[in-house]
């Protein structure tokens, strides 16, 4: 029998499959099917049931933890060398970590080079997390090859279809409004509520708006996915003005409902070569266990090299020692300069990672007090508001009023007109839906006009 490619999407109570085949003409959906859980116990039998016994016919099986599972970093080296950002990943996220990187295990997603340097697209999963989620296949014997996180290993099935455009997620569990660029997630919001009922359309809606300003975007379209979109949402968002759509996938002629297109998309993530860009915590010690056949056949391997490993040890082993000595140099050298590039004030170096450390604690507490690590910030809507000013004329602001409803401005200008112009610019933007001047008059030395404008954000709270 021809391989199969199946995708797994285990939800709050749900287990879905989606099985592909491949041939000449390309994938195509063979079959999907789902079955309840509430325990352990049933997730397991359900596990079973579903997948049959895929070790017959050498299936590849691909599952997605849920967002919330780990943390999620885009990082920027100032070299694109895959082996030096191997070498300094771990040190790059255990930065950024709320917990201790020891505990976690790190997989990159994707590489994208920037100028001479590189971004790359990380995750952080705590193994406790991981052999929690892999338990009931390891039980079952069911062999999954490949295991993502949901925003990474979902939207690339959708590249295809748009080279941009904004995946939502809508599970039981959670919700995930995903940016996708070049079939790659560049960004992302993780929402574990969300409104219901007449609200939820317009919700989504300004979410992904702010979504898009956040990456100086718009009018991008809107592919919805999961057990938790239906046509009414759809249509709800068609009538805001937003393209909006779900992602049709056929089996025998019929459209596939959208509560399974996310197993759909993880079939698709099964087809993909280990060799392209995708990350995978099926290694170290979450490694697939082969087959006793195939283990048996590796352990003689194994012994054979032993015994010459043994033969040729006393000599390989001043020479392995010789070059990593070498390496440590080498790499306690690249990290001196990169220290001295970064902190060309620091007096002397005591300990680079403790005071890189201490370096970007105060930055992040920097960061904290200018509101520049969140998207819906007043630092955020200042710039949006500074992008929409108009560039040809004078605008002095003397006051500027943030709250959860909108804001308000006070400042002065030439003319009425030029009052009126701002007013009109920063109504475009998809951050306010009202731009209301409430107060104009000569200023009191007659050299210009004071204003007050109050903009109020989309949906009457805070964007």
């Amino acid at each position: 029998m021809d391989k199969r490619f199946i995708g797994i999407d285990i939800d709050r109570g749900w287990v879905r499959l989606a099985i592909a085949g491949h041939d000449t003409d390309g994938p195509h959906l063979l079959a999907t099917d789902k079955r309840p859980w509430s325990d352990q116990e049933e997730l397991r039998q359900a596990l079973g049931e579903l997948t049959g016994d895929t070790r017959i016919y050498g299936d590849r099986l691909a599952a997605a933890l849920p967002a919330a599972a780990g943390f999620s970093r885009w990082l920027d080296y100032p070299f694109a060398d895959p082996k030096k950002i191997e070498e300094a990943l771990q040190f790059a996220m255990a930065a950024q970590l709320p917990v201790a990187d020891q505990e976690c295990m790190i997989v990159t997603h994707f590489r994208q080079p920037e100028d001479e340097g590189c971004r790359v697209a990380a995750s952080a999963v705590p193994e406790a997390a991981i052999a929690a989620f892999l338990e009931p296949f390891e039980a079952e014997q069911i062999p999954l090859q490949l295991l993502d996180v949901a925003p990474f290993a979902m939207p690339p099935a959708l590249a295809e279809r748009e080279e941009m455009a904004i995946v939502v997620l809508l599970r039981e569990e959670e919700t995930v409004i995903a940016l996708l660029q070049q079939g790659h997630t560049v960004d992302y919001r993780l929402f574990s509520q969300i409104p219901n009922g007449p609200e939820r359309s317009p919700w989504l809606l300004q979410q992904s708006r702010m979504l898009q300003a956040q990456h100086r975007l718009g009018g991008l379209p809107l592919y919805l996915i999961g057990s938790q979109a239906d046509p009414i949402l759809v249509e709800g968002l068609r009538q805001l003005g937003q393209q909006a759509e779900i992602p049709e996938w056929t089996l025998e002629g019929q459209p596939v409902a959208a509560e399974f297109l996310p197993a759909v998309t993880l079939a698709w993530r099964a087809l993909r070569s280990d060799r392209e860009d995708g990350g995978n915590f099926r290694r170290g010690n979450f490694a697939l266990k082969g087959e006793w056949a195939a283990l048996k056949k590796k352990m003689l391997i194994a012994g054979a090299i032993l015994a010459l490993t043994l033969a040729i040890a006393g000599g390989s082993a001043w020479l392995g020692y010789a070059h990593k000595a070498k390496r440590v140099e080498a790499l306690q050298q690249q990290l001196t300069t990169l220290f001295r590039n970064t902190l060309p004030k620091a007096p002397t170096i005591v300990d680079i990672p403790l005071q890189m450390r201490q370096a970007i604690g105060q930055l992040r507490n920097r960061g904290r007090l200018l509101g520049v690590d969140s998207n819906d910030s007043a630092l955020a809507v200042l710039q949006e508001i500074s992008v929409r000013m108009p560039k040809d004329i004078r605008v002095d602001i003397g006051h500027f009023n943030y709250s959860a409803d909108g804001l308000r401005l006070e400042g002065s200008t030439d003319s009425y007109d030029n009052i009126n112009r701002i007013a009109r610019n920063l109504e475009q933007s998809p951050l306010f839906s009202e731009a209301q001047i409430s107060d104009a008059k000569t200023s009191i030395d007659n050299k210009g006009i004071d204003f007050r404008l109050n903009l109020t954000f989309i949906g009457g709270g805070k964007p």
